[in-house]
């Protein structure tokens, strides 16, 4: 799948609006500052943070919504996370909602997908890995991709019960396409399905 990428504006927050209500726990002082400053600024400010954003971004995604602060910071803190763990499904997809559907798509655009109707439906898979199977919001459109990342998931963290799960959504519930490695749908289908894969096919070496 080929995504096009186009140049995005920064939107500056509005100066009736204040960080101060913001929860900075965690944050060093000047790292504080650099958050207000870029916020101020309209400019992205998860690389003042990286190792901090998403946890500051959870805590504060209502406030930094209302201060038009949220998308740019989000999408590069979720696509940079090695996991969710310990904030589950729930909370990253309130984020999401607190998005403007809009600016997401201006940032991440949906690419081929976007050629389908409004009403139109998109098959995607996901790959899983170990003893619980969670239903997150990265899918993909590709089976042998899906296939791949259960591969790589196992392989990396020495897990079994590798697993391909697929769903049909609408195109319009689809909140945008991440394209850091490969392509991200980011969607929080209501219903997946187990799909049969062979054990030989979980390989590494498998196009993707």
């Amino acid at each position: 799948m080929t995504n096009c990428v186009r140049p995005v504006t920064t939107v500056a927050a509005s100066k009736s609006l204040s960080t101060e209500e913001l929860d900075f726990t965690g944050l060093s002082e000047p790292d504080a500052r650099n958050v207000r400053a870029a916020i101020a600024a309209g400019d992205n400010f998860h690389g003042y943070i990286p190792s901090e954003s998403l946890h500051f971004t959870i805590r504060n995604y209502r406030r930094l919504a209302s201060l038009q602060a949220l998308e740019a910071a989000w999408l590069d803190a979720y696509v940079h996370a090695a996991h969710f763990q310990p904030y589950g499904v729930e909370a990253i997809k309130a984020v999401f909602d607190a998005c403007d559907r809009d600016r997401l798509l201006e940032l991440k655009p949906l690419g081929e997908i976007a050629n389908i109707e409004r009403g139109g439906r998109v098959t995607l898979f996901r790959g899983c890995a170990g003893p619980v199977h969670h239903m997150g919001m990265s899918w993909t459109p590709s089976l042998d991709k899906a296939i791949w990342y259960a591969a790589h998931h196992a392989e990396f963290y020495g897990l079994d019960n590798r697993a391909v799960y697929v769903s049909t959504v609408s195109v319009a519930e689809i909140y945008c396409s991440l394209d850091h490695y490969d392509c991200d749908v980011i969607v929080h289908p209501s219903k997946a399905w187990r799909v049969e894969v062979p054990a030989e096919e979980y390989r590494l070496d498998r196009d993707r």
